[in-house]
């Protein structure tokens, strides 16, 4: 009588030659929409679902009859009245202002002011589905098919998407109107989201070690604003840390060959500089150096002249308008010269994000990441659902990820103490860093007239 033999396979030889090791545990994306702007403006969208049939002609395609210019003008206007939410004065009966004042920028909790958040964030919703509307529209019988398509995808749930584009939109903050049509539901609370559309970039296996290896890149004067000091602390206690607070020593470590960080934090301003017909969009340290995507190029291709230059952060640009892309071709989009040498992923705000919302934020997000077991897509999306279900703050939409929604910090356990640094003694005893206390917090529009913004 047969008899079924126990098995048990304890070497699989074929095992690591069978998937690209960099896909162990990721799951394939759902989605990806690619958007195109041609030198005529003449902007077309693909959409290409995984395991999906596509029509018997064609791919899911569609020439927009918007222009590339009149999205970007959207997608401007998409952000602006998310600004107005965060400037949101209340009035009194004759229009007056009363309280105190920007009463949203002041905490990253808006529960005690649900009865009004709640209308203005339903107001947002509807704009970013109004957004989204604008793109797609068009009688084209070829444009009817592929919105019907594409909105039906998007009114899905949990879906990892990738938005390949060629033009910045805050894809996060755009809405679809589902079962309710008068109550749109944000893309960044139902979906993982990143942007691509980088250039081909360096791929170098992620490093294991015992300790991440990570840095603080900050402005002084914010120090003790929010909760900085204690995600200054958290970096300490559970990384080898690095803190830069001039922009020659950020760039000067750029330029090391033998430079390799799982993360980068900068906690700064960012900054928007013209020089003739040169404009370009940074950030500022602790002095007043513009550290822009040319500076980044140029330190780092110096670097990689050397054969075994690896650069793979994951980076946090925690820093106002850097990680908006220019609406011209002048600007050159900061996190994506990070991705272009090597950066795993970038995330940024896509507005002036007020300075006690973003140190939370960023809290919320490195206590996650460096547990090392979410991705940073999945992070993402977790922190919209915390802030907007639980505190009825909408302001996690507004970060972007730029790449990276597979990023993952691979931790190996360790049982030493963390090493931290400082570019100003290197030889000093290792120690967990701690903030000194602020002396200002100058916004990154030099006005009184408006919430403090980092």
């Amino acid at each position: 009588m047969p008899h079924e033999l126990h098995t048990e396979v304890v070497h699989d030889p074929s095992g690591d030659l069978t998937r690209w090791p960099a896909d162990h545990g990721q799951r394939p994306l759902d989605l990806t929409v690619v958007l195109t702007v041609g030198s005529d403006d003449r902007a077309e969208m693909i959409a290409l679902p995984t395991g999906k049939r596509a029509p018997r002609t064609r791919v899911h395609r569609a020439r927009l009859q918007v222009t590339g210019t009149a999205i970007r003008h959207q997608a401007d206007r998409l952000r602006g009245r998310w600004q107005e939410f965060v400037r949101h004065q209340p009035l009194d009966a004759d229009g007056m202002p009363y309280g105190p004042p920007f009463p949203f920028a002041a905490t990253h909790d808006l529960s005690h002011s649900r009865n009004t958040v709640v209308p203005l964030t339903g107001e947002l919703a509807r704009t970013g589905a109004y957004t989204l509307d604008r793109i797609l529209a068009g009688t084209d019988g070829d444009l009817v098919r592929f919105r019907e398509f594409l909105l039906g995808e998007l009114r899905r749930e949990g879906l990892r998407i990738s938005f390949d584009s060629e033009v910045s939109v805050p894809w996060p903050m755009l809405a679809v109107r589902a079962e309710d049509p008068a109550t749109p539901s944000f893309l960044g609370h139902r979906h993982e989201i990143e942007q691509t559309g980088a250039s081909y970039a360096p791929v170098h296996a992620p490093a294991v070690r015992p300790l991440p290896v990570t840095s603080l890149n900050t402005d002084t004067a914010l120090d003790g604003v929010g909760c900085a000091d204690d995600v200054a602390r958290l970096l300490g206690e559970r990384t080898k840390l690095t803190v830069r607070t001039h922009a020659d020593d950020l760039l000067r470590s750029l330029a090391d060959a033998e430079f390799d960080e799982d993360l980068m934090y900068f906690w700064c301003h960012g900054a928007f500089d013209e020089y003739g017909v040169h404009r370009t969009v940074g950030i500022r340290l602790s002095d007043s150096k513009v550290v822009d995507a040319d500076l980044v190029h140029q330190h780092r291709e110096e670097a990689r002249a050397a054969r075994d230059s690896v650069f793979r952060p994951f980076v946090l640009l925690n820093a106002c308008h850097a990680g908006v892309p220019a609406a011209s071709a002048e600007l050159e989009y900061l996190g994506r010269a990070f991705v272009e040498h090597g950066a795993t992923g970038v995330l940024g705000p896509q507005i002036e994000i007020p300075q006690v919302f973003a140190s939370q934020y960023a809290r919320a997000f490195l206590d996650r990441y460096l547990a090392g077991s979410r991705t940073a897509g999945e992070i993402c999306r977790a922190l919209v659902r915390h802030f907007l279900d639980e505190l009825h703050n909408p302001l996690a939409l507004a970060y972007l990820l730029y790449c990276g929604i597979d990023s993952l910090l691979e931790v190996r356990p360790c049982t030493s103490s963390p090493l931290t640094s400082t570019n100003e003694d290197a030889s000093a005893a290792p120690t967990a860093v701690i903030p000194s206390q602020a002396t200002g917090s100058p916004s990154i529009s030099p006005s009184t007239s408006g919430p403090r913004s980092g």
